[in-house]
């Protein structure tokens, strides 16, 4: 080290090295700053940053090693030979042009690792075929320990450098990977020039066309300038996607629904969007920059703005650390929703939203909700209580009969007493279709899922029916795959009921043929078919068909009796299982109806399906989780404003879908969404990523849920940050650079 130290001080012009240190530092900022482009590049554009990032380095490296070696103040004269000077200024450019271009195209630390050990190889490279293109009446004697040592710094420094490009996610801290490499090459320079002695030797004879300290000086002020302009070129460039920036998110803003006010630590606003200036103006107030928190609502209460509320308006209304929630009409008959989000700086968000359409709304979701339900009730309630003034005396016509049939009665009379039973129980089945369809319209049928023996069942109802297809001379058969016939998990007593319907209508609408049930397994799903050789239906009365008291034959001169709910039942039923029940056919030719089911085997247990392969991450993507349109547009915009590539998903369910099957790096995830809320998703997420050993992706609460429980809630669930809505661009930018695994560039 003392070697080195003494190599600067003594042999060379501090005030040039001084000059060469700040161009490699000017050099080496651009370059990053140029390799950031070239990372969010796409097609032609990214092969133009590649030669702007290759010209940028290899000619300011080469400047800051010439400029040093003007410095050099040997005790005789030296000049330069043209093609190794050249041939230096060549490898510097396409070596380390190569060596930043490498973790662009294949984003990976190996990549980074070997981009940075290409540039410091090609330095290396650059420095030592320049000083082979000294020339004087010396001999150059090298002290190899030395040059060991330069490479090793050379290596080291520069792969450093890059492994820190890509690990820092901060914006401000990009700049050390620049100081690192920055100082590597600097390093690099002198302790080589350490290594090396110029030995007089009057017997060499040095050339007359060198390159001249003149012209090698211009040829370094000229690329140390062309560095410079780059450098002001990139920093102008970054001010102007700065503003774009700010535009960008002045229009997300404003296309916010609600109006958002922004105000600093001291309670004085700062600025605020176009909805909350077209809602405030109602008041009477003018919006201008500083207007204290306090003003505003009083200038408001002075207008009449809090005489209605929703709920107790709240003692603390005027203070400005108050974070409470109100619902009010103003003067003007509209209802507005005004909430108040503190900011991690001691500032606050306002969030003032029109809810009048939302009240309307309620109130006139509510007056139907009241109202069907109250129909529904009655409804019910009524059926159930004719029901049960139908069936009691029913109950007794039904006894009667059943104490004749055992009465030793003439034929006559037991033809009698069969007329009696079969009519009491066709009344006795339309009484329960009335019922079963009233219970299912009114939403209060409930599956029970159990171990069902399907082979059995399926045989159970053949048996039902086979006595009377038998009297008709139809054959009742039934075909149940292997697969298929052994235990599934479904409800019992409805499937049993589907079957039931479909095998009595084919039974009583078949004169002649057949009557076929079959059932088939596929994965988890059962199909079942019921076929005849019955008279079947055309298009027009197969529309028909499931409506309640629909009828196959409504005719004056039709043969089947029912009431036609039958069929109603089995759609509610098997709609209510998760299927859809439909029917095939031809006049003349039958009918078949099928319906398919999740019924999922008990035994042998289902195989756990296997997981795909992870892909390879392609940069920042942040997948975005809500229901509501209008929040995954706006973070979408924000998202897009900082350069940041999203996609979105709509609930929950989705978001688990997408995020086990996607490349995402980030998750935002709303907690209120239908189907499956966030916390839910987050802990399947989670699970998934135990299971499959997968690293942690960082998943982001963002949600109008704001109170410690609902934080404490996120972070039980497997959430890694919180962030409240409205949220605010620094907050929304600053969760990104502290979670996400690849640096953010705005």
């Amino acid at each position: 080290m003392s070697r080195v130290l003494a190599c600067i001080a003594v042999d060379h012009d501090l005030r040039l090295v001084l000059v060469a240190a700040l161009v490699c530092a000017i050099a080496a900022g651009a370059a990053f700053g140029a390799h950031v482009r070239l990372h969010r590049a796409h097609g032609v554009t990214r092969w133009v940053w590649a030669g702007v990032t290759a010209l940028v380095a290899g000619s300011g490296t080469w400047a800051t090693h010439f400029i040093a070696m003007l410095a050099y103040e040997p005790s005789l004269p030296i000049g330069y030979a043209a093609l190794e000077t050249a041939m230096s200024l060549v490898i510097a450019v396409v070596g380390m042009g190569a060596g930043f271009a490498l973790p662009a195209l294949v984003r990976t630390r190996a990549a980074a690792a070997a981009g940075g050990a290409l540039v410091g190889l090609s330095v290396t490279a650059m420095h030592f075929v320049g000083i082979a293109g000294v020339r004087a009446a010396a001999r150059l004697e090298w002290d190899y320990a030395y040059v060991a040592a330069a490479v090793a710094i050379a290596m080291a420094g520069s792969t450093t450098a890059f492994l820190l490009r890509v690990r820092r996610s901060h914006r401000a801290t990009w700049r050390a990977p620049a100081l690192v490499l920055a100082l590597t090459i600097v390093g690099l320079h002198f302790t080589a020039m350490a290594a090396v002695t110029l030995s007089p030797d009057p017997t060499i004879v040095t050339p007359e066309d060198l390159v001249s300290r003149t012209t090698l000086l211009s040829a370094s002020i000229a690329l140390a300038a062309l560095v410079m302009a780059i450098a002001g070129g990139l920093a102008g460039m970054e001010r102007a996607s700065q503003r774009s920036t700010l535009i960008s998110l002045r229009h997300a803003l404003d296309a916010v629904p609600s109006g958002l006010a922004f105000f600093d630590g001291a309670g004085r606003l700062t600025t605020w969007n176009r909805t909350f200036a077209d809602l405030t103006s109602a008041c009477g107030a003018d919006l201008v920059r500083g207007l204290s928190h306090r003003d505003l609502l009083e200038a408001a209460a002075r207008t009449g703005w809090f005489e209605e509320v929703a709920g107790d308006l709240p003692s603390d209304l005027f203070a400005w650390n108050a974070t409470h929630g109100l619902r009010f009409r103003i003067p003007d008959g509209r209802w507005l929703k005004h909430e108040v989000h503190r900011t991690e700086d001691g500032g606050a968000v306002t969030a003032l939203t029109d809810i009048s359409a939302e009240k309307a709304r309620v109130r006139a979701l509510a007056a139907a909700r009241d109202e069907a339900e109250a129909a529904s009730r009655a409804k019910t309630a009524f059926l159930a209580n004719i029901s049960h003034e139908i069936r009691t005396p029913l109950n007794g016509v039904l006894g009667v009969a059943e104490v004749l049939s055992q009465a030793g009665l003439t034929s006559r009379q037991a033809e009698l007493v069969d007329v009696i039973r079969s009519s009491a129980g066709h009344l006795d089945t339309l009484l329960s279709d009335v019922l079963d369809l009233a219970k299912v319209e009114a939403g209060v049928v409930e599956l029970r899922p159990e171990p069902t023996d399907i082979g059995a069942l399926v045989a159970s109802v053949r048996l039902l029916f086979a006595r009377q297809a038998e009297e008709k001379g139809v054959a009742l058969n039934v075909e149940v795959s292997d697969d298929a016939a052994g235990w599934a998990l479904g409800d019992q007593t409805r499937l049993r009921q589907v079957l039931s319907n479909l095998v009595s209508n084919a039974v009583k609408f078949t004169d002649e043929g057949e009557v076929v049930v079959a059932v088939l397994r596929s994965g988890d799903d059962l199909e079942f078919s019921v076929r005849d050789t019955g008279p079947g239906f055309d298009a027009e009365r197969k529309a028909a068909l499931f409506a309640r008291f629909g009828q196959g034959d409504d005719s004056h001169t039709r043969r089947h009796g029912g009431a036609g709910l039958g069929l109603a039942i089995c759609q509610q039923y098997v709609a209510l299982m998760g299927g859809g029940l439909d029917v095939q056919s031809v006049p003349g030719e039958g009918a078949e109806f099928r319906f398919r089911l999740t019924l999922p085997p008990t035994c042998p247990p289902v195989a756990t399906p296997a997981s795909g392969e992870p892909r390879p991450e392609d940069g920042l993507r942040v997948l975005i989780v809500d229901d509501n349109p209008v929040n995954r547009q706006v973070l979408g915009m924000i998202l897009d404003a900082v350069g940041v590539e999203h996609a979105s998903a709509e609930n929950g369910q989705e978001g688990v879908e997408a995020a086990t099957t996607g490349a995402y790096d980030l998750v935002l995830m709303d907690i209120q969404m239908p189907v499956m809320d966030g916390l839910e998703a987050t802990r399947r997420i989670r699970a998934w990523e135990i299971q499959t050993s997968r690293p942690r992706m960082p998943i982001i609460i963002v949600s109008a849920n704001c109170l410690q429980e609902h934080v404490d809630a996120g972070v039980a669930a497997g959430a890694d940050g919180h962030l409240s809505k409205p949220v605010s661009v620094p907050q929304l930018v600053g969760a990104l650079e502290r979670h996400a695994p690849l640096r953010l560039v705005a």
